[in-house]
């Protein structure tokens, strides 16, 4: 089935200023039976009464659970329940086949959507239990995952879903700090120093090798504008500036982020690939020494397989991370979208007929929320593949044994935590991601209009910013490039309506 586009794509082209990565982990055993059997204590003691079966449907984007799959048992002996995982490969394999069991009545208890598009559709339905009449039944939930639990999901003002949060790493600045020592330069800490740095990395020979063989920054174009662009207090979607909600294409500052990253490309300093770059082709030009700074998140530059192929090229390179620095008017590194989740986690309208049966959900959605669920769904079995050592979770040799157990992690999980357990050699990269100040966008809560086509939209945007930032628009022009947006591609439409759309939701003025 084709599925409708989502407004995701549009907030993903050109100017997307932040980095999603979905939660990841897999087992490369093939089968997706789960197992009747495993080793360990239950977390807690089983409930009472008639064992209750649960279907959860989502999609495992490759993953499948092993045929030793102890979460399972675990989770059934802690709640007296008999849990079920029917994973499928993809968004539209999931898509098909949920459709065939909604036309057979025949839907799973629990549905992880993967897009907003296809749980907006089962909303409107009336397939999916409005939550409304149970936030009171879903605490834990709520505590883990904040107020945004239940706000993100809503349609008309009703929640027919939890929303998990999402993983955002941020695409920053990371600087050959030994280029700096032997350059006699200090760690740059505005956009305009780290120019600066650019240009000696190009031109004062910062590998010692007598050749003109570096240049100062690489990355992909679009990252690199998802950095200057929140430095000059702008983004190309909805944002709220000074108490109003604007877009961002319209700005003054866009007009100035474009001239900037103008005055970059004119140093000649930069990547001369740039437009063309990949992460794999950046990353092979930072690590083999070709660049001095590059522009990514922490996952692909400290984490211990990346650092290897870096040191092995070069034991003496010490890349830092800039997770601060000032722009010409602001000290914002990216965007964050407000309405962002992980996934929507929604329960069939039918469960609703059987009361028992929908409790034990509630009862499996906070279980799987703190404690000894939580920690089952993150790190496996206690004392078999995580230990507790003066109050700190610690792996074990045996912990990539629970590389699949997000997929049960229901309810999501506290990232940076998650993250600073399964990497503690990168805890100080992953606190410093946490803590970078970005804007907030939008773009989430707003639907397409029928007469708007948003992949003509951000292609014609796409090819006139590069024309801007390589001079073969002017910039006085920038107007004339609005006015054929506005008129050609109806993207002035687009934003009334999504303007018409945040204030009705109440989160514009």
């Amino acid at each position: 089935m084709q599925t409708k586009k989502r407004f995701t794509l549009l907030a993903a082209a050109l100017l997307s200023t932040s980095l999603l990565a979905t939660a990841c982990g897999g087992s490369t055993d093939s089968s997706s039976a789960p197992s009747s059997g495993a080793s360990g204590s239950p977390a807690a003691n089983p409930s009472s009464g008639a064992v209750t079966p649960i279907e959860v449907m989502m999609t495992g984007w490759g993953s499948t659970l092993p045929s030793k799959d102890f979460v399972k048992p675990e989770l059934d002996k802690a709640l007296n329940t008999n849990l079920t995982l029917t994973i499928t490969n993809s968004s539209d394999d999931f898509i098909q086949k949920l459709n065939l069991r909604a036309a057979g009545a025949d839907l799973p208890d629990i549905i992880k959507f993967p897009g907003k598009t296809e749980y907006l559709e089962y909303a409107k339905r009336g397939l999916l239990l409005d939550l409304t009449p149970y936030k009171d039944k879903l605490g834990d939930v709520k505590n883990l995952v904040g107020d945004q639990v239940f706000s993100r999901a809503e349609i008309g003002g009703k929640p027919y879903a939890i929303t998990t949060t999402p993983n955002i790493y941020y695409g920053v600045p990371w600087v050959r700090k030994d280029w700096l020592d032997k350059l006699g330069l200090q760690v740059p800490k505005t956009l305009d120093e780290l120019l600066e740095v650019s240009k000696a990395f190009t031109t004062r020979d910062p590998d010692g090798n007598g050749k003109n063989d570096t240049f100062g920054i690489t990355s992909e174009l679009t990252v690199l504008a998802s950095l200057v662009m929140p430095l000059h207090g702008v983004t190309d979607g909805f944002y709220i500036k000074n108490g109003q909600m604007v877009h961002g294409i319209y700005q003054q500052e866009m007009k100035d982020a474009v001239a900037y990253m103008k005055k970059m490309i004119d140093t000649g300093t930069i990547d001369p690939e740039i437009a063309s770059n990949k992460l794999a082709n950046y990353k092979d030009k930072a690590f083999q020494g070709k660049a001095g700074i590059v522009v990514m998140d922490w996952t692909n530059i400290v984490k211990d397989d990346a650092r290897k192929v870096w040191k092995e090229a070069n034991p003496n390179a010490d890349w830092v991370m800039l997770s601060e620095l000032k722009g010409p008017t602001a000290d914002t590194l990216g965007t964050r979208e407000k309405g962002a989740t992980g996934g929507y986690m929604a329960i069939s309208k039918s469960a609703e007929k059987d009361k028992a049966k929908l409790d034990k959900i509630f009862e499996l959605f906070n279980y799987v929320s703190k404690g000894d669920g939580l920690n089952l769904v993150q790190f496996g079995l206690k004392d078999v593949h995580f230990k507790v050592e003066n109050g700190k979770t610690v792996l074990t040799d045996k912990a990539p044994e629970a590389a699949f157990t997000w997929l049960y992690q229901l309810a999501g999980r506290p990232e940076a935590a998650y993250l600073s357990t399964k990497f503690p050699a990168q805890e100080p990269y992953i606190q410093a991601n946490e803590k970078v100040k970005v804007i907030e966008t939008y773009n989430s809560y707003v639907t397409l209009p029928p007469d708007f086509n948003a992949a003509d939209a951000t292609r014609f945007r796409q090819e006139e910013l590069l024309k801007f930032y390589y001079g073969k628009n002017k910039l006085e022009a920038y107007d004339d490039f609005l006015k054929k947006l506005d008129t050609t591609f109806r993207f002035k439409s687009f934003v009334d309506n999504g303007l018409k759309e945040l204030k009705e939701l109440g989160l514009a003025k």
